[in-house]
């Protein structure tokens, strides 16, 4: 899982306390990596998943 988030600085302990929420005790592989820009200047978040 990939999270790429603007602000990470300002949404980082939100979408941890989201991911938690929404994972509960399992905890996959992943990586939340803080960037400039998304595709659309509205967009704060992208999730990446892959399923196996």
């Amino acid at each position: 899982m990939e999270i790429y988030l603007t602000n990470a600085k300002g949404h980082f302990k939100p979408v941890v306390g989201l991911f938690k929420e929404y994972v509960g005790q399992h905890r996959p592989a992943g990586s939340l990596i803080g960037v400039t820009d998304l595709a659309f200047p509205e967009q704060l978040i992208e999730i990446r998943v892959i399923l196996l």
